[in-house]
């Protein structure tokens, strides 16, 4: 029986060498409450990192708030830091829409090498929900100078980038209902300006899309991998509404799907090898 257990024990050790450690943080605000509200904000991150395969995918998860997030020395400049450049793919959510100063001081004091774009340079992935990503911060409740346009434009390295409202309504791509099944049509107040991608370092995804010049959801992709793997950047559902219409919240639930369907498959998950790991566990405890 011995003999068993040690062989089963040195498969799930085997296993563990070989399983993807990714890690996983939201920041939660203060949000810039016309956008998304705090009540809404603190159920999506709940739902999405309560969700079974979410709980699956990453070693740790953890939740930054309000007091979390002020420049360098805070803990989620700290954890961003740490996260860039060690080898494995990780994940922020800026569950709030907002970018504080711990990943991007404001306004625009580090146009070329903020925290958030040294991790999104070295392979790792940032998705944003509601506001326009990385205009403004709301640390500490109160709304910051802005960075305007010019922050997005300077993390994507894409002089003159914009977001700005063009109508709509965006419909479901393809991609968007294989990806993304709950996604619905909807009138995005910051959608994606396709054309001003063509010929820069990213290839975008569209998940819905007003024209073929407008989307949102959309995410995308660094064609420079760094050492952690191929960086990416998603804006999603960035509409103005503090409370979304209907149920669910699809910044939530969008959020999930998107991660488990569509990132899952693209991004640098072992997810077999945790299977197995499970898999493996499980015998070990039934041989004992």
């Amino acid at each position: 029986m011995k003999i068993y257990v040690s062989i089963a024990i040195f498969a799930l050790l085997s296993c563990v060498a070989t399983v993807s450690a990714n890690d996983l943080a939201f920041y939660s605000g203060p949000t810039n409450p016309g956008w998304i509200s705090d009540g809404a904000v603190a159920e999506n991150v709940k739902q999405t990192r309560n969700d079974p395969g979410i709980k699956a995918l990453f070693n740790s998860i953890e939740d930054f708030g309000d007091g979390d997030e002020e420049g360098d020395g805070s803990p989620l400049a700290k954890w961003c830091i740490e996260h860039t450049g060690n080898g494995q793919q990780d994940v922020i959510i800026l569950a709030c829409g907002t970018s504080p100063s711990a990943l991007y001081p404001f306004p625009n004091k580090k146009p070329d090498g903020s925290n958030v774009e040294n991790f999104i340079e070295e392979g790792n992935i940032v998705i944003n929900v509601a506001d326009w990503i990385f205009y403004m911060s709301y640390e500490g409740g109160v709304r910051s100078p802005d960075n305007g346009a010019a922050g997005a434009a300077n993390v994507f390295d894409i002089p003159g980038l914009t977001f700005g409202n063009r109508g709509g309504p965006q419909q479901p791509t393809a991609e968007g209902k294989k990806y993304i099944p709950s996604i619905k049509e909807f009138q995005s107040s910051r959608p994606w300006h396709l054309e001003q991608f063509d010929g820069s370092d990213w290839d975008v995804v569209t998940f819905a899309e007003a024209d073929k010049n407008t989307a949102d959801p959309a995410v995308a992709i660094s064609k420079t991998p760094g050492k952690d793997g191929t960086g990416m950047i998603a804006a999603m559902w960035q509409k103005a509404a503090p409370v979304w219409e209907g149920k669910p919240d699809i910044r939530g639930v969008g959020v999930t799907e998107f991660i488990n369907n569509w990132l899952t498959e693209n991004g640098s998950f072992d997810v077999e090898a945790k299977n197995k790991l499970a898999t493996t566990w499980g015998s070990i405890k039934q041989v004992r």
